[in-house]
């Protein structure tokens, strides 16, 4: 039986797990990270002791192996372990990464989200159940825009037709960062990346950072629930 231990792929030096392993530890997870951005191997196979994997988010594009080679060496991982009937749960660029991995299509949106935008269920789902008008922190300008076949739509936005998918029973790409508060949106703020600096919305009165730090109550009341939702069903199978 493989014990209650979450595996992380950072991706991103300021992409950390931060409030999801917060959320999970809660639960009695322990908490183990690969530091892919800096060199640390990811494996071909998946420790026996791993219960579940979280591929995090990054600057990058999810197939822009060149500059990043460890990247397909993560979607052969996230296969694996997915046919193996392991939870995954994709965030951002993990979440790309896994529909990729998967034969989906990554695109880029039309329009970058960037800071506070809601996303709306779109069918019913026991652990992502985020209903209506549901405030999430979004960093990004590439989507899932094909899913992999066989995944079930969960929920979208205005502008990102794919915010939430599911394949199978407990695995799941979340385009959002619900591991993000305003201390790592600042970080993001004072390196800025391609979607940022292609963002139309900027403001001069108030940072992204400042955004997020107003919603930062219902982010939490709305994000813990739904990451310990999965946790749960991961800590029963």
């Amino acid at each position: 039986m493989r014990s209650p231990t979450v595996l992380f792929i950072q991706n991103y030096a300021t992409d950390p797990p931060h409030l999801v392993a917060e959320w999970l530890s809660e639960l009695g997870f322990a908490i183990e990270v690969i530091r892919a951005f800096e060199g640390q191997e990811i494996p071909q196979e998946l420790p026996e002791h791993i219960s579940s994997v979280i591929p995090l988010g990054g600057a990058m594009n999810a197939l822009q192996d060149e500059e990043y080679p460890w990247l397909a060496h993560e979607r052969t991982l996230i296969k694996k372990v997915v046919d193996q009937g392991i939870p995954v749960l994709g965030i951002c660029l993990g979440a790309q990464l896994l529909g990729a991995a998967l034969g989906g299509t990554v695109s880029r949106l039309k329009e970058n989200e960037i800071g506070i935008y809601e996303i709306n269920q779109v069918s019913d789902d026991a652990i992502m159940s985020v209903g209506l008008n549901a405030p999430t922190t979004q960093w990004h300008e590439d989507y899932v825009s094909v899913l992999p076949a066989g995944a079930t739509l969960v929920a979208n936005s205005e502008r990102c037709p794919t915010q939430i998918f599911r394949v199978g029973n407990l695995t799941y790409g979340l385009q959002c960062h619900p591991e993000a508060d305003s201390s790592i949106v600042a970080l993001w703020e004072s390196k800025p990346d391609n979607a940022f600096l292609n963002f139309q919305s900027k403001s001069e009165n108030e940072t992204i950072a400042q955004r997020v730090k107003a919603r930062e109550v219902d982010l939490r009341n709305i994000w813990k629930p739904v990451i310990q939702n999965w946790g749960k069903a991961v800590l029963a199978l």
